[in-house]
């Protein structure tokens, strides 16, 4: 059976089962654990399959976008420690962009304090937040506004965003895998585009959960992301992989 077989079987058993063990595989293709683990991999790079302790499960399609109020109770402790994490490394007197989502809202907390930033958000959350408890200079994007999850997207926030220059662009992501970040909204990937465009540095705040997910449109490739902060239960072929890229990986 040669490679691409090989996968196409590991394909199609994930389908019926959902996870499968590496032993269980190598015995279904009669090959080594060492082939199957190098298919699983090159699967895992392609976005379709994430590795577990012990297996392999799919990839997961992400088809709409959570709400706002739904995100906000997921992965709570997770999102504090990386926005903790993330103000840490904000120089002082710096422009930045907060993408919108609830990493970044946790993100806003931790430098309401300062007052020598400037921050751009295309999120109302965050806007509402530190217009409320921040004296730095706040810039908010325009645009269709998502409901939803309280976000301004479109080109008329795009164009916004590339008439400035962020010294850090913190960007978020519902579903993301060694390809980059993906979204189901199309009219999101302008808006991140040209955020990742408009900055020195971008860096993705986003939890393990995220990982192994995928949408429709490709926003943002992974080798725009300078670095990643992230927790601790992110794929150890993630890392490996992100390293291996130089991207600068950081997990709290």
């Amino acid at each position: 059976m040669i490679p691409i077989e090989r996968r196409q079987a590991i394909l199609k058993s994930l389908q019926q089962e959902g996870i499968a063990r590496i032993n269980t595989l190598a015995e279904i293709l009669n090959v080594s654990h060492m082939t199957v683990r190098r298919d699983l991999q090159k699967l895992e790079e392609e976005g379709l399959v994430v590795q577990v302790s012990g297996g392999v499960q799919a990839a997961k399609r992400l088809h709409i976008e959570p709400s706002h109020q739904v995100k906000e109770n997921l992965m709570s402790e997770e999102k504090k420690r990386i926005g903790k994490k993330a103000s840490a490394i904000i120089p002082k007197n710096s422009c930045i962009y907060l993408d919108a989502g609830t990493t970044s809202l946790a993100l806003a907390r931790f430098i309401a304090d300062r007052n020598d930033l400037t921050v751009v958000s295309n999120d109302l959350a965050v806007m509402d937040y530190l217009a409320l408890n921040s004296k730095s200079t706040l810039i908010m994007t325009g645009g269709i506004v998502r409901t939803e999850n309280l976000s301004t997207v479109g080109h008329l926030t795009s164009k916004m965003i590339l008439n400035l220059s962020f010294d850090i662009a913190f960007m978020s992501a519902s579903s993301w895998d060694l390809r980059g970040i993906t979204t189901p909204d199309p009219d999101k990937v302008p808006v991140k585009e040209a955020a990742v465009q408009s900055a020195n540095k971008a860096v993705l705040i986003c939890d393990s959960s995220k990982y192994a997910q995928y949408a429709t449109y490709l926003a943002v490739p992974l080798d725009k992301i300078d670095m990643l902060i992230s927790d601790v239960n992110l794929s150890e072929l993630a890392q490996r992989s992100l390293i291996k890229q130089g991207i600068e990986l950081s997990l709290v």
